[in-house]
C-alpha cells in the first residue's frame, strides 16, 4: 500500500450538517420528497385534479411547460405515485428520441407486466388473436403508423386498469422528427384523449420552445387539453423555504438560525443568481456550501457567495470545475471540437462510450450550467469559454497536458 494517498471527506462539520443537502439536484431522486418539496400554486392545482379523476373517474389531459430544472419531471412523478397508490398503471415515458416509432413501442412495452408462464401464455394468445401483429405492423414503418388505430390499442389496454395514466417527460427531444411524423404522432394522442377511459390522466412535460412549435403544427391536438400549466420560477420565500427544508434534514447540531450557514443575503443573491430556477439554484447552493466548508467560510454572506462564483478567468479553472466523470466529454468538446456546437454522437465516438451514456451526462452538463444545448440536440460550452479557445488557450493547455 506504499505510495497510496488518502484523502478525507468532505467534511461539514464545521457548520453542524452530516453532509451536503444540495447534492441531489433532482428532487425525484429522494425518497422522502415530500418533506423537502416547496409546494407552489401548480401542486395544489395538480392535487385537486388528481383528487378529481380519482374521485370521479373524470379523464383530463394536461401540460407541463417550463425551462429545464423547473420540476416538470417531479410533477409527472407525483401524477404516476398517486394513479399507481390507487391501484392504477401509470405510464412513465422518458422521451429520449425524435423516432415516433420507437416512441410508441416504448408506451406499450411500458404496459407489459414482467415475464411469467402465465403472461408468456397470454401474449401468445394476444398474437393470435392479431393484437401483437396488428400493433408490430404499424410500427414496422411511419408509412403503416396508423394513428388512429394505434390510440385504440391503448385504449383497450389502459381501460383494464381501474385508474390510468399516460406521461411522457421531455417531449421536446422529438422536435426534430419530420413534421408530418409529428403530426402523426400527435394525431395519435388526440384520438388516445378522445376516447380515454374513466379515470385516466394524459400530461405530458415540454420547454417552452419546443411546445410553442408543437402548437402552431397541430393546435387541434392543444384544443384538446384540459389544462396548460406554465411553471413560474421560484420566489424569494419559497428559496428560503427550500434551504431551511434541505438543511432541517441534515443538521446534527442544533442552531436558532434556520438557514445557517447561510446569511439572508446570500439566499438573495443566490436567488437572483439562479433567476429563480430551482436546479440552478441548488447547483449554485451546493458548490458555495462544498467550497466554503473547504475554507471554513462562517458565516456564508453575500461577500462568500460573489468570491465562489466569479467567472472563471481561463480555460484551466474552467476546466478544473468540472465534475470528474464528466470532465473528458467536455475535453473532447473543447479540444476536438473547439468548442462545439456538436451532437452527441460525435462526442461519444470520441471518447469511445455508448451514446445514450453520453447523451444523458452531456445534458447534466447543460443542466449544472458547464454546456449549452440547442433545439437541434448540439452542445457547445459557453461564451465566456469560446473567447478563451478563440484567444489560443486551447493549443497551449493541450500542449502542457501532453508535455
Amino acid at each position: 500500500m506504499e505510495g497510496l494517498k488518502l484523502y478525507p471527506a468532505q467534511s461539514y462539520e464545521v457548520y453542524g450538517l452530516s453532509k451536503n443537502p444540495f447534492e441531489q439536484l433532482a428532487s425525484e431522486g429522494i425518497s422522502d420528497v415530500e418533506s423537502i418539496h416547496v409546494y407552489q400554486e401548480v401542486d395544489m392545482r395538480l392535487q385537486m385534479i388528481i383528487s378529481e379523476v380519482i374521485g370521479n373517474k373524470s379523464s383530463i389531459a394536461l401540460s407541463i411547460v417550463g425551462p429545464l430544472g423547473m420540476g416538470k419531471t417531479q410533477r409527472l412523478k407525483s401524477i404516476a405515485k398517486a394513479i399507481t397508490e390507487k391501484g392504477g398503471k401509470a405510464i412513465y415515458v422518458k422521451v429520449d428520441t425524435n423516432d415516433i416509432l420507437k416512441l410508441t413501442r416504448d408506451i406499450f412495452y411500458a404496459l407489459k407486466p414482467p415475464k411469467s408462464r402465465t403472461n408468456i401464455f397470454l401474449e401468445n394468445l394476444s398474437r393470435k388473436l392479431g393484437f401483437i401483429d396488428r400493433l408490430e405492423k404499424m410500427l414496422t414503418d411511419t408509412r403503416e403508423y396508423k394513428s388512429r388505430d394505434i390510440a385504440e390499442l391503448l385504449v383497450e389496454q389502459m381501460k383494464k386498469h381501474p385508474y390510468c395514466a399516460l406521461l411522457l417527460d421531455e417531449l421536446e427531444n422529438m422536435n426534430s422528427a419530420k413534421e408530418h411524423e409529428k403530426i402523426q404522432f400527435f394525431e395519435m394522442l388526440r384520438h388516445f384523449i378522445s376516447t380515454m377511459p374513466p379515470g385516466c390522466i394524459v400530461a405530458f412535460a415540454c420547454i417552452p420552445e419546443a411546445y410553442e412549435e408543437y402548437t402552431k403544427i397541430f393546435p387541434a391536438f392543444f384544443m384538446r387539453l384540459h389544462y396548460e400549466f406554465r411553471l413560474r420560477p421560484m420566489s424569494l420565500d419559497e428559496v428560503f423555504e427550500l434551504v431551511k427544508k434541505r438543511l432541517n434534514r441534515v443538521r446534527v447540531r442544533d442552531t436558532d438560525d434556520p438557514i445557517y450557514p447561510f446569511t439572508e443575503e446570500a439566499i438573495r443573491l443566490i436567488h437572483q443568481l439562479g433567476k429563480g430556477n430551482p436546479r440552478q439554484i441548488l447547483r449554485l447552493l451546493h458548490y458555495v456550501l462544498s467550497e466554503s466548508a473547504k475554507h471554513k467560510f462562517d458565516p456564508i454572506d453575500d461577500y462568500v457567495v460573489t468570491t465562489i462564483l466569479e467567472e472563471p478567468k481561463s480555460l484551466e479553472e474552467y476546466l478544473t470545475r468540472i465534475p470528474k466523470d464528466y470532465k473528458d466529454l467536455v475535453e473532447a468538446i473543447v479540444f476536438e471540437f473547439s468548442g462545439g456546437p456538436v451532437s452527441y454522437i460525435q462526442v461519444a465516438k470520441t471518447v469511445k462510450k455508448p451514446g445514450m451514456q453520453v447523451y444523458e451526462n452531456l445534458n447534466e452538463l447543460v443542466r449544472l450550467g458547464f454546456l449549452i444545448g440547442d433545439m437541434k440536440g448540439n452542445y457547445k460550452v459557453p461564451d465566456y469559454v469560446k473567447k478563451f479557445i478563440e484567444e489560443g488557450q486551447a493549443e497551449g493547455l493541450r500542449g502542457e497536458m501532453v508535455a
